[in-house]
């Protein structure tokens, strides 16, 4: 048997087993500010509640009883610390909260329900827009230090690669002179520059693959909270109830068999069934991550291994 029969075998077996990543929700009324509660589940084992799907929601309303106002702090936060410049990745705001750049820097941010907000200048004023817009963009070639305008109608993203790619990048704006600069080369139309973010995350660092406001939310906080109904933000400082979640994660095992003439022993075969074992579990939805590792059973020969994510 040669090592495409082993992984025939394989896939096989494979077919027949199932996947659990999940998490489990716990519910404390203690009231505690954003920072409080986010250290008490992080001592214990978690982290501010996070939800990932339309199921992971759904059993977090269930966690606590409501009643009529009600609010308790999840794991989404605002931070303008997520405002990056694309040319250095550097943060717009510093430590103390402000710009540093002068009172001819004028940024109106208005809360955005969106995962990522981007921003245009239209006739010298900034303005935030979802980064899907099509619009003008301006790049800079740092090797002339010039400003190039583009007319092509883009999404900010799509200006992000086409300036990487033709020249250094969507341009700064960090000082009036190259505010001034940016403004020889458009006119009243509007134009991309290299300023974005990502301004709501989740405390565990998860992907924000779901939003849940309800009415005007979010309205003015720099955190988040919610109710049965949905989410709101709300300051950091305020003190509610809170949801922790502690990720479940269910190991698979898988048995191989196989004829003796094969060794596995060699670690090209090894390297082969990982590899084989990692590429179906993807095909078939297992897309969190996992580690694939061979263990070795301490009364059985090599060549009764197991192998075990």
């Amino acid at each position: 048997m040669d090592k495409t029969g082993l992984v025939i075998l394989l896939l096989l077996a494979l077919s027949t087993l199932s996947w659990s990543v999940t998490r489990k929700y716990t519910y404390f009324m203690m009231q505690k500010n954003w920072q409080e509660a986010q250290s008490y589940c992080r001592e214990n084992s978690g982290d501010l509640a996070t939800f990932e799907s339309e199921e992971e929601w759904e059993r977090g309303k269930q966690v606590f009883e409501i009643t009529p106002g009600a609010y308790v702090w999840i794991g989404m936060y605002s931070d303008n610390r997520a405002w990056k410049w694309s040319i250095d990745n550097t943060s717009l705001y510093g430590e103390d909260g402000n710009t540093q750049l002068g009172v001819w820097f004028d940024l109106e941010i208005k809360n955005h329900i969106g995962k990522q907000i981007c921003v245009e200048i239209t006739s010298g004023t900034l303005h935030i827009q979802p980064c899907g817009e099509l619009l003008r963009s301006v790049c800079y070639d740092e090797p002339n230090n010039t400003y190039i305008p583009v007319t092509v109608p883009m999404t900010w993203s799509s200006a992000q690669s086409y300036c990487r790619e033709k020249y250094t990048d969507l341009t700064s704006m960090k000082t009036q002179q190259e505010k001034e600069e940016i403004l020889k080369v458009t006119n009243e139309s509007t134009w991309w520059i290299g300023l974005s973010a990502h301004l709501w995350n989740w405390s565990d660092r998860s992907n924000v693959s779901i939003m849940k406001w309800f009415g005007t939310e979010p309205n003015g906080g720099d955190s988040q909270h919610y109710s049965q109904i949905g989410w709101a933000d709300a300051y950091c400082s305020d003190k509610m109830g809170f949801i922790c979640s502690v990720t479940v994660i269910k190991l698979l095992k898988v048995e191989l068999q196989f004829e003796a003439s094969l060794d596995l022993t060699d670690p090209s075969v090894q390297e082969d069934v990982r590899n084989e074992m990692e590429k179906h579990l993807r095909v078939n939805g297992i897309h969190e991550e996992f580690t694939l590792r061979w263990r070795k059973h301490p009364t059985r020969k090599v060549s009764e291994k197991k192998g075990e994510p």
